[in-house]
């Protein structure tokens, strides 16, 4: 029998430790999050240092969508870890709030109702302001009271954003002259009637002027809140709301093929 000696029982631990330790490394990458995985969000955020308040337009017969769709993106800025906006003391909150002739319950286009929480004389301040689009936009761009608000509002806000025939509502009201600027396709002619002086381009998923950012139809202007978010505090920011919310966003402001399906362009 083979004489076991304290020489050879040493040899033998030595060989099982240097083993296991190279196992450890690749059982440490199997528990190891992969690098595309989203990061955590603040399921309790605390108050960010800078608070911006946007305001949404309804109206009886807004486009849910138009409305919704933004609100989700702009909504969720709070939950975005610090870390993902660069450090804590750049986080940005943004407070929605609702806004219509009168205070109350606004029917959709769709059925379900809104609660609109101001009127048009108790609007607080706007950072921002969306002009969702719909059936209803039709008569209100003879509606002399929404365009003086509309003018008010716009004047004093940094940001100016509409969405579908809600630039109908905006070329009304003189918001868009001179500018360049987009709307739905499908109802091109009749979208763009109240802006004989407006820039309008035919093929555009969104138009970015600046402070007055236009979008094409309903869909439409989750790509562009997106893009004005991603412009306005960094493309890490924009791309965690695409994680979290799970949608495929359009980048580039020129594809339009409905712009094509509508006769308007090749």
């Amino acid at each position: 029998m083979k004489q076991i000696t304290i020489r050879s029982i040493a040899l033998h631990l030595a060989a099982l430790t240097a083993l296991v330790a190279s196992a450890l490394p690749a059982a440490a990458g199997e528990n190891k999050a992969p690098a595309a995985q989203a990061p955590a969000m603040e399921f309790h955020p605390t108050q960010a240092p800078t608070q911006k308040t946007i305001g949404v337009l309804i109206f009886p017969g807004f486009e849910m969508l138009d409305a919704y769709g933004p609100m989700e993106m702009w909504g969720n800025l709070k939950h975005i870890p610090a870390a993902v906006w660069g450090g804590e003391e750049k986080r940005v909150s943004v407070r929605i709030v609702t806004i219509s002739a009168k205070r109350g319950d606004v029917p959709s286009n769709q059925g379900p109702k809104t609660v609109a929480e101001f009127g048009y004389d108790d609007t607080p301040h706007l950072n921002y302001l969306l002009v969702p689009g719909g059936l209803g936009a039709i008569p209100l761009v003879r509606d002399q009271a929404t365009l003086n608000w509309l003018r008010a509002r716009a004047g004093k806000a940094e940001l100016v954003m509409s969405v579908c025939n809600g630039a109908s509502l905006l070329a009304a009201a003189g918001i868009l002259d001179n500018r360049p600027a987009t709307t739905n396709k499908m109802f091109w002619s009749k979208s763009i009637e109240p802006g004989p002086k407006v820039k309008w381009v035919k093929k555009a998923r969104w138009v970015d002027d600046g402070t007055v950012v236009t979008s094409s139809g309903i869909s439409a202007g989750m790509d562009m809140s997106l893009a004005v978010i991603g412009r306005l505090y960094g493309k890490d920011v924009a791309a965690w709301l695409e994680r979290f919310t799970e949608y495929d966003a359009h980048r580039d402001p020129s594809w339009d093929p409905f712009a094509a399906t509508a006769g308007l362009a090749d």
